[in-house]
C-alpha cells in the first residue's frame, strides 16, 4: 500500500466520531456543542470530497482544502464567541474573526486556489489556540470546574488545543521544506494528531453528560 493512502486512516477516525456524536446526540442536543454533530458531518464529506478529487479524478484538490480552512476556522470562530461568557473574550474573537477574514480575502484574491493557503491557516491556528486558552480560564474560574470531565466542550478544546499545538510547527517546517521531516513522518504525525483530536471528541461524545450541557 502507497504511503499517501495511509491518510485515509483520518477519513476512518472522523466517520468513528460522527457515529458516536449521532449516538450521544440527546447528551448534547441543547447546548452549542450541537453544531459539532453537523461539522463533523461537513469535515467528513470534505475529506472524501478531496479524496475523490485528487486520487481518482487526479486533478488538484487545493480548492477544496482551502475552502475547508476558512469555513472551519470561522465556525470554531462562531462557537468560541458563543461559549465564551466575558465580554472581553467574544471582543477578542471579533477581532481574531475579522483579522481571519482579511487574510483569506487576501489570499482568495492575490494568491491561488491551486495551492495550500499556509498564511490563512497560520492566522486561524494561531487565533485558535488563544480562544481555546480563554475557554480553559473560564473553566478554572467558574464552578464547572468540579465536573470538567463530562463537559463536551472541555474535551472538544482538548482536542483542538492539542492538535494545533502540534500542527502549527509540522505545517512550518514543511512550509520551510525542512529537510529532517520525509514524506512519511509528515504523515505519521498528521495520523498522530488526528488520533488525538478525534479522540478527544470521541471521549466528550461518549462521558459528556446532558446536565452538564445546557446552554
Amino acid at each position: 500500500m502507497e504511503i499517501k493512502y495511509l491518510v485515509y486512516v483520518i477519513n476512518f477516525l472522523e466517520l468513528i466520531a460522527v457515529i458516536i456524536a449521532i449516538i450521544s446526540f440527546d447528551k448534547y442536543k441543547n447546548s452549542n456543542e450541537k453544531f459539532f454533530l453537523y461539522f463533523l458531518c461537513y469535515s467528513f464529506l470534505i475529506d472524501i470530497l478531496g479524496a475523490v478529487v485528487g486520487d481518482l479524478l487526479l486533478k488538484n484538490n487545493a480548492w477544496v482544502y482551502n475552502t475547508f480552512i476558512i469555513t472551519s476556522f470561522l465556525f470554531y470562530f462562531s462557537w468560541y464567541y458563543n461559549i465564551l461568557k466575558k465580554s472581553i473574550f467574544k471582543k477578542w474573537v471579533l477581532v481574531f474573526s475579522v483579522l481571519f477574514i482579511l487574510v483569506a480575502v487576501y489570499n482568495l484574491f492575490l494568491g491561488s486556489w491551486a495551492t495550500y493557503n499556509s498564511m490563512t491557516f497560520f492566522v486561524g491556528a494561531l487565533s485558535l489556540l488563544v480562544l481555546t486558552l480563554f475557554h480553559f480560564y473560564q473553566l478554572l474560574n467558574s464552578n464547572e470546574v468540579l465536573f470538567v470531565k463530562y463537559k463536551l466542550s472541555f474535551w472538544i478544546s482538548t482536542g483542538l488545543l492539542l492538535f494545533y499545538m502540534g500542527m502549527i510547527p509540522l505545517m512550518y517546517l514543511m512550509e520551510m521544506e525542512y529537510t529532517g521531516i520525509n514524506y512519511l513522518s509528515y504523515i505519521i504525525i498528521l495520523l498522530s494528531l488526528n488520533v488525538v483530536l478525534y479522540g478527544c471528541y470521541t471521549i466528550g461524545f461518549i462521558w459528556t453528560k446532558k446536565n452538564y450541557n445546557i446552554f
